[in-house]
């Protein structure tokens, strides 16, 4: 993970731990790390930014949204998580820092994803 990535998911965990989730898991040092999912479709790996529990129970996934160079991967990741949270109830979050907005906005309209995108 690189330096500008650390930077943004900190940010990120600064504000699920400002909207009363619990259980977080994170890929960040210092956390338990979200479970790896396999794309059935493309058997890419995922593992998610970040998870937790709203209410006890509805499962939440959130991503730092940043550009990237193969959008293809990225939309695979996004809807795999996307389906995940729907199907536990929960919610999928896309964290975008400054500067990423066009970029992680432009794949969830032109891919129809289902994602609460909030700017960090």
């Amino acid at each position: 993970m690189n330096d500008e990535k650390k930077t943004y998911l900190r940010k990120a965990l600064d504000w699920v731990e400002k909207r009363d989730f619990q259980e977080v898991r994170s890929v960040m040092e210092g956390y338990e790390a979200p479970m790896s999912f396999t794309s059935s479709t493309s058997r890419l790996e995922v593992q998610p930014d970040i998870t937790a529990l709203k209410n006890g129970s509805s499962k939440t996934y959130i991503e730092v949204a940043m550009k990237s160079d193969s959008p293809e991967e990225t939309v695979t990741r996004w809807k795999l998580l996307s389906t995940l949270a729907s199907m536990k109830n929960g919610q999928f979050f896309l964290l975008i820092p400054r500067g990423h907005k066009a970029f992680a906005s432009g794949l969830v309209e032109t891919h129809g994803l289902d994602a609460k995108m909030v700017s960090i």
